[in-house]
C-alpha cells in the first residue's frame, strides 16, 4: 500500500485521503463528494463480482483450470478474490510480478515468459527452498534460456524449478518455431539439473486474420497442433504421462479450448490464462470475447471499468475539452468511449451521445451534436469507457471499488512499478 505521508500525492483521491488519514475512512462514502478530485478511475464491485464468477463457472463447465493473467490489474487483493473463487494459480509476466503477487500472498504462481534475468532465478531457488508449499511454474522456449536456470549447486534436498516448454508461430512472440526445436528442447530439460517439465505452453493471441472469426479459427488449428505436439512428446516420455499445457489470453480463450481438445487434451489438465475478462472493458474484449463472437456457450462480462473525467471547456458549439487524457486512459486498442454524464455532485445521470475523437497528455477531445449543448456543460462529469483495460489500469495506483450506488466498497491499490 501507498504510504502514509504519501496518500496526498494519489492522483484524484488524493486530497480526499489526506483529510481523511487512512484510505479505509473513505469507505462507503461518494464516489463524488466534494472533496474529491476528478479525473478518476473506479471499478464496480458487483460486476467484478459477476465477471469473476462467470469465468470460473465457465471453466468448471469445461472440466479446466484458471490462472488468471495478473498484469490487468497487478493488485492482491483481486488476485486473491481470484484465488478465493477457485482459481489454480496468478499468471506473472515478468519477475517483479511474480514478487508482486508472492508478497501479496499468493501461493501459487505461473510466469508466461521467459526467466532470464540470474537475480530472478537465484530469488526463485530461495522462495522455494523457503517455503515447500510455494509453487511457481516457469516458461522456456530455448537451450540458452533452459542453461539460466540450471542449478549448478551441489547441496542436496533443493527444489527443482517447474517449467513449461513454450510453442510459438512464425511473427508471433517467444516459443519455438518448429517440431524439431521443441523436440531439441524438450530432451535437453529432460536432462539439465534443477528442471522438472510439466508440459507445454502456447499463448494464441498474435495469430492474424483480417476478422475476430478468422483470427478464431486460426487459434483452433493452432491449438490442435498444440495438443498433438503434446501427445508426440509424452509417448516419447519426453513429458510426463499426463502433462499439463497452458493457452488462452482474453479473447479466444474458447477457441484455444476446443482446438487442444481436438488435437487430443485432456480437460483437466489444461490451464487457461485469460485476464482482462476481470473488469472487461467497453472497446476491444467487448468486440471479441466470446459471446460477442456468437457463442451462446461462452462466459458473459459485463465492463466494471470507467473513467469519470469533468468537462473543462465547450468552446465551439457541438465540442468540448474533458480534463482527462494520455496520462488517465489507455488509447493503444481504440480511444475511450462516452458512456454518459451527470452533474458534479453525481446526480442528474443522463444519457450523452458524443465521441471521443482525441487525446493529448491531459485533455479529451469529444464531439457532439450541437443541438444536445443542453446535456453538458462546464464541471459536469463525463463517464468514459475504455478499451484494453491493461492500458489504462496502469496509469492509477489507488483505485476505488465502487457499488452500484457509486459508493466506494473497498480501496485497492495497483503495483505497476
Amino acid at each position: 500500500m501507498i504510504p502514509r505521508d504519501q496518500l496526498s500525492l494519489v492522483k484524484g483521491l488524493g486530497p480526499a485521503l489526506a483529510r481523511a488519514g487512512t484510505p479505509d475512512d473513505l469507505v462507503g462514502s461518494s464516489l463524488f463528494a466534494a472533496d474529491r478530485e476528478f479525473p478518476q478511475l473506479s471499478l464496480n464491485g458487483p460486476a467484478l463480482d459477476a465477471n469473476i464468477a462467470a469465468m470460473m463457472a465457465y471453466v468448471r463447465s469445461l472440466g479446466a483450470q484458471l490462472a488468471p493473467h495478473g498484469k490487468t490489474a497487478m493488485s492482491p487483493q483481486l488476485a486473491r478474490e481470484q484465488m478465493r473463487a477457485g482459481a489454480w494459480a496468478i499468471t506473472a509476466a515478468t519477475p517483479a510480478q511474480l514478487r508482486v503477487f508472492r508478497d501479496g500472498g499468493i501461493s501459487r504462481l505461473l510466469l508466461a515468459n521467459q526467466l532470464v534475468e540470474p537475480s530472478a532465478v537465484e530469488w526463485l531457488r530461495a522462495e522455494l527452498d523457503r517455503d515447500a508449499d510455494f509453487e511457481c511454474v516457469v516458461t522456456v522456449d530455448s537451450l540458452a534460456g533452459l542453461e539460466v536456470l540450471r542449478d549448478r549447486s551441489t547441496a542436496d534436498g533443493k527444489r527443482e524449478i517447474a517449467v513449461m516448454l513454450e510453442v510459438g508461430h512464425a511473427g508471433g512472440r517467444t516459443g519455438t518455431r518448429t517440431d524439431v526445436e521443441l523436440a531439441g528442447l524438450a530432451r535437453a530439460a529432460a536432462a539439465t539439473p534443477g528442471v522438472r517439465v510439466l508440459g507445454l505452453t502456447a499463448y494464441e493471441g498474435t495469430l492474424p486474420g483480417d476478422s475476430p472469426d478468422e483470427i478464431a479459427a486460426a487459434v483452433t488449428v493452432f491449438a490442435t497442433n498444440l495438443a498433438a505436439s503434446l501427445g508426440e512428446l509424452a509417448a516419447a516420455e519426453l513429458l510426463p504421462a499426463e502433462p499439463l499445457v497452458s493457452i488462452g489470453g482474453s479473447a479466444y480463450f474458447d477457441a484455444a479450448f476446443a482446438g487442444l481438445i481436438a488435437g487430443g487434451a485432456t480437460a483437466e489438465r489444461v490451464i487457461l490464462r485469460s485476464g482482462a475478462y476481470l473488469t472487461h472493458d467497453s472497446g476491444l474484449y467487448s468486440r471479441v470475447s466470446p459471446a460477442a463472437r456468437g457463442n451462446s456457450a461462452g462466459p458473459r462480462f459485463s465492463p466494471a471499468i470507467s473513467v469519470w473525467a469533468p468537462v473543462l471547456s465547450v468552446p465551439e458549439p457541438g465540442f468540448a475539452l474533458l480534463l482527462c487524457g494520455r496520462r488517465d486512459v489507455g488509447f493503444d486498442q481504440g480511444l475511450p468511449v462516452v458512456l454518459g454524464a451527470r452533474s458534479r455532485s453525481g446526480t442528474d445521470a443522463r444519457a450523452f451521445d458524443a465521441t471521443v475523437t482525441d487525446l493529448a497528455d491531459q485533455h479529451a477531445f469529444i464531439r457532439f451534436d450541437p443541438e444536445a449543448a443542453t446535456k453538458i456543460a462546464v464541471g459536469d462529469l463525463v463517464e468514459l469507457g475504455i478499451s484494453h483495460p491493461c492500458t489504462t489500469l496502469d496509469r492509477w495506483s489507488l483505485v476505488p471499488v465502487i457499488d452500484d450506488d457509486h459508493r466506494i466498497r473497498e480501496l485497492i491499490g495497483l503495483y505497476f512499478s
